[in-house]
């Protein structure tokens, strides 16, 4: 351990702070080490946890909800808000996927996959728009008058319009061509297709159903329910279930029934014999559609719904509030389990335990009231951050919510306080600088105390001496650090969590130190790995090597004036294993304050409950110890002594099932999120997966890398533009930037790019809470 240099100073300043603890060495001239004040400081440790009740608040906007339409096989639904905009949900990735600001219709409804969203019109054409552009890229052309309903298929290749006329049409749409069109009595208000797509129903205003097959010819399923419809779906047998506004229930094909359910609000039928129902405004209850009996009550809804979308499958119904905040009731345990909170900024969603995700800008307007204070709802990210949580409620991505140590509606634990004191005297730059953080119970605990300088966690390595201590009836920590400043200013700042890893306010401390500022080393560590000699060949990527050979290339070019020197580790394929890596890391830990550290990895990224896996050129697919732990990784930039961390991920997933490609993507972003942006470091990642790697030959690189490279050439030079790039602009270049190339290349073969892409487009994340990093000086 090393030894306190000025230890007298140290012990006068935990002698003002723990005076009563210090009495006993009064008698002691010069004390033997900074181990005698802690003893004396006692043995009698406690955590003083005081719960207080929490009230969760939602102090944004919400936005009003005006209507919304649900994609064939229930996957996607879209809102249309009161701001004009129509926002698509992808409830397989379990999230808000695009706001799309194209102007009004007649009707809408997203495609099955998400990929493309429908908006009919007035004169008869619907506009095929690309979500995440917000762009039309086709039109298909209509003269049978206005569209007032809208069905994809379920493969997306068909699209199903109905018009005020009465007519049907079927697109196909790749060719824009029309395929086949019937007629019905009266203008269709609505659309159902079969989840084999081999059947599909219509149901006019007036109430009148029909079914028609693929090639469309009508079948035998014929009947009415009396009124314009409420819900309307076809199984792949053909038969109808089919509920007008007026409340008539009506089975029409080989079993045909009715019954009448009253008054009836909004209504939602699942794929195999029931139907969720509002009735009378508020009664949300499950009904038997053989029947038409009520199975039982689900809750009594206490604001106005325009909707319902009933998951059978998942046992549960998502309640489209007027007032912008969907809930989700479990229809077995009759709970509301989940509200999801739609405003003009973003999405946030919270369940009955405190688990949340939703968009950054969307959290914001969400926090819990305790005693009259305000605490963020992301104070509570380490513990209670759930990114997919929708996907994995509704069994969309099979696995398990995560788990949470209570609920901070009956157990909040208020944040401690943190303070930060100077022991040493002298400002000399390059040299051990001595301080202090003192924390304070507030009754939720100490659970962590983190001290950062110049933005990135100092490593516990630094600490010299804690001890946790009763003062005042107060549980309190003390805890010495020695660190070494850099000549220049200095910015030191402390946190304190409580037992639920939620963080108290910051503490701040700055001072300039002598000496002239200088120039640091880069260590630049590029991680590819394209071939995996242990894996199947479905598991072998095409470009993850050559791009950390291209960043390394870029970096060296543009970098190598900003650095006294680059020391590049180069390691792709063979020279790629587990040993490698973890050494290459390793050696971080000799660099010095004013160096600065960029690691690229590209290859492939896996997740486990507990971490997330980066795959190594010698991993295994069945052993997780081949296999280098976001934990590892972490833990090798935070005992790096350089201050500035700048890391690239560019992990992709293959061999498997979109569920889990999202589930990995979820993963992937929480250990961003709680790791690495509590560690002070810098993170850009773009989301890839095996052969939905975008790739070009055109650019000859993956997207992430070009542009990379595009950003380190000048092009990252916007913010400020002053001749010099960093690493805060080349995020912000490539987060903006890449989706937009994306599109540009989907634009050029968007037959193609659909068929391996699906509803992917890449976007990346950037979590820029560390200190920013000069890398290159513009052309």
């Amino acid at each position: 351990m090393i030894a306190l240099a000025p230890l007298p100073s140290f012990l006068k300043r935990l002698a003002r702070l723990l005076p009563l603890c210090l009495l006993p060495l009064a008698a002691h001239d010069t004390p033997a080490s900074a181990q005698d004040v802690f003893d004396a400081i006692g043995d009698h440790l406690f955590e003083n946890v005081l719960y207080a009740q929490a009230q969760l608040k939602v102090t944004i906007p919400l936005l009003k909800q005006t209507g919304f339409a649900i994609g064939t096989g229930s996957n996607t639904f879209a809102l249309q808000g009161s701001d004009g905009a129509y926002r698509l949900w992808n409830l397989q990735a379990g999230s808000q996927q695009a706001v799309i600001k194209s102007g009004k219709g007649s009707a809408f409804a997203p495609s099955a996959s998400a990929t493309t969203f429908f908006l009919g019109q007035a004169d008869g054409s619907v506009q095929l728009i690309d979500p995440h552009s917000g762009k039309a890229f086709a039109t298909l052309a209509g003269k049978d008058g206005a569209v007032t309903a809208l069905a994809g298929s379920p493969d997306d290749a068909l699209l199903y319009v109905g018009h005020a006329s009465g007519k049907i049409t079927a697109w196909q749409l790749d060719t824009r061509q029309a395929i086949w069109q019937a007629a019905g009595g009266g203008a269709i208000a609505a659309l159902s297709v079969s989840a084999d797509g081999k059947f599909i129903a219509m149901a006019e205003s007036s109430g009148g159903v029909t079914a028609f097959d693929a090639s469309g010819k009508p079948t035998a399923a014929k009947g009415s329910v009396g009124a314009a419809p409420a819900a309307l779906q076809i199984g792949d047998d053909g038969n109808i279930s089919a509920i007008g506004s007026n409340g008539k229930l009506a089975r029409i094909g080989t079993k045909s029934s009715s019954s009448d359910l009253g008054g009836l609000t909004a209504a939602s039928i699942g794929m195999t014999g029931t139907s969720a129902v509002i009735l009378n405004g508020k009664e949300m209850a499950l009904v038997d559609l053989a029947s038409g009996k009520k199975r039982h009550e689900i809750a009594d809804l206490d604001t106005p719904a325009i909707g319902l979308i009933y998951d059978e499958a998942a046992a549960k119904v998502i309640v489209v509030d007027a007032g912008g905040a969907l809930k989700i009731f479990d229809t077995e345990t009759k709970e509301l389990v989940l509200s999801i909170f739609i405003s003009a900024q973003g999405w946030a969603l919270v369940d009955r335990q405190g688990r949340f995700d939703g968009s950054s800008s969307g959290l914001r307007g969400i926090a819990w009231a305790v005693k009259k204070s305000n605490f963020p709802i992301t104070s509570l990210t380490q513990a209670f951050s759930d990114p997919g949580m929708l996907s994995a409620l509704l069994d969309k991505d099979k696995r398990e919510l995560r788990a949470v140590p209570g609920n901070p509606t009956d157990k909040y634990p208020m944040p401690p306080k943190a303070e930060i004191e100077p022991i040493s005297t002298e400002l000399s730059g390059d040299k051990p600088y001595q301080l202090m953080v003192i924390a304070s119970d507030q009754g939720g605990g100490i659970k962590d105390v983190r001290l950062y300088h110049n933005g990135k966690i100092v490593d516990v390595g630094a600490i010299l001496e804690q001890k946790d201590a009763e003062v005042d009836g107060k549980h309190v920590r003390v805890i010495g650090y020695n660190v070494w400043p850099v000549p220049g200013p200095n910015v030191f700042q402390a946190v304190a969590t409580g037992v639920y890893d939620n963080p108290g306010d910051q503490a701040e401390m700055r001072q300039t130190f002598s000496g002239e500022p200088r120039k640091g080393q880069l260590n630049l560590i590029t991680i590819g790995i394209s071939a995996y000699g242990k894996l199947p060949i479905e598991y072998q990527l095409k470009v993850a090597a050559n791009d950390a050979e291209r960043v390394k290339a870029a970096i060296s070019t543009y970098s190598k004036n900003v650095f006294t020197s680059i020391a590049a580790s180069d390691l792709t394929d063979g020279r790629a294993t587990k040993a490698q890596i973890l050494g290459a890391l390793g050696k971080l830990k000799s660099a010095k304050p004013e160096d600065s550290v960029i690691l690229f990895l590209s290859g492939h990224g896996l997740t486990d409950d507990s971490d997330w896996y980066f795959l190594p050129s010698d991993a295994t697919a069945d052993d997780s110890d081949s296999w280098i732990s976001a934990t590892e990784i972490r833990s090798a930039l935070e005992k790096s002594g350089a201050q500035r961390v700048f890391v690239i991920i560019d992990a992709c997933y293959s061999g498997g099932t979109v569920e889990n490609f999202y589930a990995v993507s979820s993963f992937q972003k929480r250990f961003l999120t709680n790791g690495l942006r509590s560690s002070g470091i810098q993170v850009l990642t773009a989301t890839r997966r095996d052969q939905l790697a975008p790739e070009s030959a055109e650019l000859g690189a993956g997207f992430l890398t070009y542009l990379v490279d595009q950003a380190l050439k000048g092009k990252g030079d916007v913010d400020p533009k002053d001749g010099w790039i960093s690493s805060q602009e080349v995020a912000k270049f490539t987060a903006q930037a890449l989706p937009e190339l994306f599109l540009a290349q989907r634009e050029k073969n968007p037959k193609a790019f659909r068929s391996v892409y699906g509803a992917d487009v890449q976007e990346p994340d950037v979590y820029t809470v560390g200190a920013d990093l000069l890398i290159a000086k513009a052309k």
